[in-house]
């Protein structure tokens, strides 16, 4: 059994919400709420020079994945492995990692879907492929994090819903716009053995200014899995002939 706690931000490409670059604000922002391991939405910035790394240095974190602009990448305290990244199209990303704690595999994602309703659909149905969250070659506790665009039930959700839970906390759900939140379009999800145990959107004064989303914080627990088989002793049965031939 395993407990972290993450955080899934939209940082939307380190512009604040008036819109001017302020990556010092995302930074404190993550410091504040101490994560071991964030999911980061929307890096890079079309209006300047903005840096994950240089993000990650002032948060004590590692940086996992590729730092282009529009991407999704990790920032953890502990190594993440098997790094892959993919396309949904139109513009969006998911990036898959594996984290390995305590003795114990969980599978991320990390994700950004289409505000069109019609092409989140198509986004949805590549995601539950089985190149991706139905992959049987990823049998452990899985946690998605991302954008999922506004609750609607005709972009997707009913897919989500019936593969995935979305995680009990936080109670209140609602973090768009950062300014003044009317419903949840970030999320996170679960499958498998993992749940979260508690969870808050950030609302503070920093966290309305850093971003048009507001983060989402949770602490998550694994459930150990693995079975130990218990074969019946079977009485040895002996060979009639002297010298048994195999083949």
């Amino acid at each position: 059994m395993a407990t972290f706690r993450i955080m899934s931000y939209h940082i939307n490409g380190t512009r604040s919400a008036a819109g001017e670059l302020a990556p010092e604000l995302c930074a404190a922002v993550i410091r504040e709420q101490e994560p071991e391991l964030v999911m980061l939405q929307r890096i890079g910035s079309p209006i300047g020079i903005s840096s994950v790394e240089l993000l990650a240095e002032r948060v004590g974190l590692k940086v996992y994945g590729a730092d282009l602009e529009g991407d999704c990448v990790f920032l953890s305290r502990y190594p993440l492995h098997h790094i892959q990244e993919f396309q949904l199209g139109f513009g969006n990303y998911c990036v898959q990692a594996d984290l390995e704690y305590d003795g114990e595999r969980v599978h991320l994602f990390n994700l950004t879907l289409s505000w069109d309703v019609r092409r989140r659909r198509e986004q949805v149905r590549h995601l539950m492929g089985t190149q991706l969250l139905n992959n049987p070659s990823l049998p452990c506790a899985t946690i998605v994090c991302g954008d999922f665009g506004p609750p609607l039930w005709g972009g997707g959700q009913i897919p989500l819903n019936e593969h995935l839970r979305r995680a009990s906390f936080p109670v209140w759900k609602a973090n768009f716009p950062g300014k003044l939140p009317l419903w949840g379009r970030d999320r996170v999800y679960l499958r498998g053995p993992v749940r979260a145990l508690s969870g808050h959107v950030v609302m503070s004064a920093k966290a309305r200014q850093a971003s048009t989303h507001l983060p989402l914080v949770l602490t998550v627990e694994t459930r150990e899995t693995r079975e130990v088989l218990r074969v019946k002793k079977v009485p040895r049965v002996t060979s009639k002939r002297a010298n048994p031939v195999c083949g």
